[in-house]
């Protein structure tokens, strides 16, 4: 994780070279499930596995306390299993996707400057105006910046140097404004 500082016709550029760990990735999903996701997303979890537990529950007690001889309370069990699956699979198969797609997160490359950022990987640069961003969020050891799709720019903290990182950090916070629900 390196970076420099240029100078480009007077306007300043700071380029770093970095790599995502899963723990930036938990840290990026925490953030974002705690600041900016809508309802649905921060609650999906929570909402599928304790409703699939109620149905799961109430599948039993019909099942072997109100009705043994009808076919309901085995339905209220299988539903409430799959809303318990669902809730589960949602975490467990982002994780999946995250370590399945290491050129995305592996040897990038960010360049900030007074025009926006830029971010290059092995397959693909993608470059943007700070208008495009709509919100960052920071936080210990990320800066999270917010596009209009919902999704996040991660960048670890770790791959500036103490001046870069408050030089960058300035620039984002007057070009791009804090994310809000």
């Amino acid at each position: 994780m390196k970076s420099l500082r240029t100078g480009i016709t007077g306007l300043m550029t700071t380029k770093i070279q970095y790599s995502l760990t899963a723990e930036d990735y938990r840290e990026y999903q925490k953030a974002y499930l705690a600041s900016m996701a809508e309802f649905w997303g921060r609650n999906h979890f929570r909402i599928s596995v304790g409703f699939g537990s109620i149905v799961f529950i109430a599948g039993l007690n019909w099942v072997f306390n109100v009705h043994r001889e009808k076919y309901p309370g085995l339905v209220a069990i299988a539903g409430g299993l799959y809303l318990i699956f669902v809730g589960i699979w949602g975490r467990v198969s982002f994780r999946r996707r995250f370590r399945k797609n290491e050129p995305l997160y592996q040897g990038l490359e960010g360049e900030f400057s007074n025009e926006g950022l830029t971010i290059r990987a092995s397959r693909e640069e993608t470059r943007a105006k700070w208008e495009h961003y709509t919100g960052f969020l920071e936080t210990p050891n990320l800066l999270l910046l917010q596009t209009p799709d919902g999704s996040c720019v991660v960048i670890p903290k770790r791959a500036f140097a103490p001046a870069e990182l408050d030089s960058v950090l300035q620039l984002v916070r007057s070009k791009v404004g804090p994310s809000g629900r």
